[in-house]
């Protein structure tokens, strides 16, 4: 506990000196923030242009759709903020040769690189997310009960275990390899699965990202909650997000251990 507890003071100090570091060109961020608004609203604009001209997702209207980006723009802006900057952070560490000095620090290294992860850029994507997922709870009438808030809840902290998950991997992967160009977008690739309805696509792959990649859970599974046609597969999504976590874990020390420095 004592641990746990150093590392969110760890992470509040950095939340702080990212605040900091953005306040230095106010207009900047301004700037910026507007900019990245206005790109995240284009996703919903493609889908209502892709809706309008084909016959689009089976089992969605067009205001449900308009649900699931608003949600989809929501979780970018939140995995921005608490976790954005991470896989830059020990790259540029295992490259420059500074991911040593973590190993000399008081907390284990994984935390101190989870806590160095928040970036503020991610505000754009939230404040497009909340005001796109607000126009669909109008146009849908959602009621938003107890029940519903507490599964988003659920889906919510599962999602974050998950992307943690994701990216406790990378970096195992990132310490043993130094330098492999495009890792980066493989990654991004894979999880791009999440950005779509699972419901749309095979069997197969349908159970693949409620189990063993339950990418399901960031997006779909709360857009269900809130639609009020959830299943019950969200319980095993949930408990192989944390057992893909704790995965990560395992794979990240077995790397550490045979981590031998950038310098060979």
């Amino acid at each position: 506990m004592a641990t746990l507890s150093g590392l969110m003071r760890l992470y509040i100090w950095h939340m702080k000196l990212s605040l900091s570091r953005a306040m230095i060109y106010r207009f900047d961020f301004l700037t910026n923030l507007l900019i990245s608004i206005i790109v995240s609203g284009l996703g919903p604009l493609v889908q209502y242009i892709f809706f309008t001209q084909t016959r689009g997702y089976p089992g969605w209207t067009l205001d449900q759709i308009l649900l699931f980006q608003g949600i989809l723009l929501l979780w970018f802006g939140i995995r921005e903020l608490l976790f954005g900057d991470l896989r830059h952070s020990v790259m540029q560490m295992v490259w420059k040769g500074e991911f040593d000095r973590l190993l000399l620090k008081p907390y284990p290294p994984i935390g101190v690189l989870l806590c160095s992860g928040f970036q503020l850029n991610g505000i754009g994507s939230c404040i497009a997310g909340l005001t796109v997922t607000s126009l669909a709870f109008h146009r849908l009438h959602i009621d938003l009960t107890f029940t519903k808030l507490l599964m988003m809840m659920v889906s919510l902290v599962c999602g974050v275990i998950l992307f943690m998950a994701v990216n406790i991997f990378y970096s195992a992967i990132v310490i043993m390899i130094v330098q492999m160009g495009r890792i980066d977008e493989m990654f991004d690739r894979i999880t791009d699965f999440g950005n779509y309805p699972t419901n749309i696509f095979p069997v197969a792959l349908r159970m693949v990202m409620v189990t063993f990649l339950p990418f399901a859970i960031w997006t779909y599974y709360p857009a269900q909650i809130l639609l009020g046609r959830l299943d019950s597969l969200i319980w095993a999504a949930s408990v192989c997000c944390v057992a893909l976590f704790w995965l990560s874990i395992a794979a990240w020390n077995r790397c550490l251990r045979n981590y031998t420095s950038a310098g060979g």
